[in-house]
């Protein structure tokens, strides 16, 4: 049987597309860069066994947002800065308890892999 040249071009730029779309390369998370980037952590997201390229910039926001978010927290000044997962935490806190509860907020977002902690106790 003789398929047509029109035919058989549809179905080839059909199957180009379908595999482009399957590319497994291209990160899933929002606005994060390629696994390439130096300035990325890779983690597994939700229940995703397939690792994801996630951005310093996504991990900086996503720490900083979870801080933000406790009561304890919200009312200071915490600079987190992020190098390929590992997040260093400064700033002036009231207290240990403080410390301790801004150190386990941030082990708790997804890409962190490490958590130094330069923050202080008011004197």
């Amino acid at each position: 049987m003789r398929l047509s040249t029109g035919f058989t071009s549809s179905l080839i730029l059909l199957a180009v597309f379908t595999l482009a779309a399957c590319d497994k390369s291209t990160p899933t998370y929002p606005t994060s860069t390629t696994a390439e980037d130096d300035k990325s952590a890779v983690a597994t997201v939700a229940d995703s066994p397939v690792p994801v390229a996630i951005s310093d910039a996504n991990i900086s926001n996503d720490v900083k947002t979870a801080l933000l978010r406790d009561e304890d927290l919200k009312n200071f000044v915490i600079t987190v800065v992020s190098t390929k997962g590992d997040v260093l935490l400064t700033g002036v806190l009231n207290s240990q308890s403080q410390i301790n509860q801004a150190i386990l907020i941030t082990e708790g977002v997804i890409g962190v892999k490490t958590v130094h902690d330069e923050l202080t106790i008011r004197p």
